[in-house]
């Protein structure tokens, strides 16, 4: 279930917190705002997960016989390179599944950059599939060098025993 959308991850608190001096290369061609490239790559690492299952019972009003909700709280480590380099950040974010086979679910989030040549945080928010390990989740603000911040966050390799999920911002306004 732990599919990451910023993996919430929209660079704020889709990985809330740590880090310095280069966030990632940027592919040839890409676009650029300010001195800061509108698309990067970065790598999360989990470090905490913690899930929240309600009993059909417990839900009120009683959910259907084999269904369930649930909620789970992830907080990564962000990294600029896949193999754990300089930390540059932390992502925080809840999948909400909000249908009995967890093929609709709910991400919120923010990754905070604190290194990397990176100062601030990107807010991100979308519908997933909780059972897909990879997906696109929308930008949806930010703080400090990402106050504004609007666009799209795609994640892969997500999962409950995966090791290294890639996130790739892609930022349209910041």
């Amino acid at each position: 279930m732990k599919a990451r959308a910023l993996a919430i991850f929209a660079v704020g608190a889709f990985a809330v917190g740590a880090g310095g001096t280069e966030i990632a290369s940027v592919p040839a061609g890409a676009e650029q705002a300010s001195d800061n490239p509108s698309t990067f790559t970065v790598f999360t690492h989990m470090t905490e997960a913690h899930v929240v299952s309600p009993c059909s019972t417990c839900a009120q009003p009683p959910l259907p016989t084999g269904s369930h909700v649930a909620a789970e709280y992830l907080h990564d480590s962000v990294f600029n390179e896949e193999s754990g380099g300089q930390k540059i950040g932390e992502e925080s974010f809840v999948i909400s599944i909000v249908s009995s086979d967890a093929a609709n679910a709910f991400l919120s989030g923010a990754v905070a950059f604190t290194g990397g040549g990176l100062s601030g945080q990107i807010t991100v928010s979308g519908e997933i599939d909780a059972r897909s390990s990879s997906g696109v989740v929308a930008v949806t603000g930010g703080t400090g060098e990402f106050q504004g911040a609007k666009g799209e966050v795609s994640y892969s390799g997500a999962g409950p025993t995966s090791d290294v999920t890639t996130l790739v911002v892609h930022l349209i306004r910041h």
